[in-house]
């Protein structure tokens, strides 16, 4: 399931490039935007250090104000020299917090969610075809029909699991040969995995 999981997101990162670009482009304006409108103010952030006063920690304060973590501390200089300059700091959340994190979540969720399906699809048609391989292995003609005869049936799960009864094979029979005619056909064998995976407690 993890290394699934590592999949899908190795799979997705691609697909939501576009969109995180996008989205770093967006500060990096606003970023400029800020630098050129507070650098000459001569203010000091609540602990004291320079306010806006070169571009890289200007892209890293409002990066870091997309979380939250920072408000609204980092906007208290600007709006208590000017309230009017709150306006900057609550356009930007608007935009980056409220409109721009919601379109990246949808589209991080809807890529993993169709990558996680196109995973589960080949997933199911792998276990499809190694079904086919073993039955066409194991198939023998009677009558016409290729089918697995019981005792090719034993002597496979006797090799695979050694540890189990004879009365545990001949379950597993009576439960995949639906119509009772004695013998197994591809259809009826592509449920043996899902057989395998119920618990049975044999006393």
């Amino acid at each position: 399931q993890i290394r699934r999981a590592f999949r899908n997101i190795r799979r997705t990162i691609p697909e939501i490039a576009s969109v995180l670009i996008l989205f770093l482009l967006v500060i990096f304006l606003f970023s400029m935007m800020f630098y050129k409108l507070f650098k000459d103010k001569g203010m000091t952030k609540v602990e004291g250090t320079p306010y806006f006063q070169n571009f890289f920690d200007s892209y890293w304060d409002l990066y870091v104000l997309v979380t939250t973590a920072n408000s609204p501390d980092i906007m208290m200089p600007a709006y208590d020299q000017y309230a009017f300059y709150s306006i900057f700091f609550i356009v930007f959340e608007v935009v980056c917090v409220y409109i721009f994190m919601s379109i990246f979540l949808a589209v991080v969720y809807n890529n993993y969610r169709k990558n996680l399906k196109t995973e589960v699809k080949e997933a199911i048609q792998r276990k499809r075809n190694l079904i086919d391989q073993a039955f066409d292995m194991m198939k023998s003609d009677v009558f016409g029909r290729e089918v697995i005869i019981q005792g090719d049936f034993n002597q496979l799960l006797k090799k695979a699991m050694p540890n189990k009864s004879e009365q545990y094979f001949k379950i597993l029979w009576v439960v995949l040969d639906v119509d009772n005619n004695g013998y197994i056909d591809r259809q009826e064998f592509h449920n043996l995995p899902d057989l395998l995976n119920i618990k049975i407690t044999e006393v």
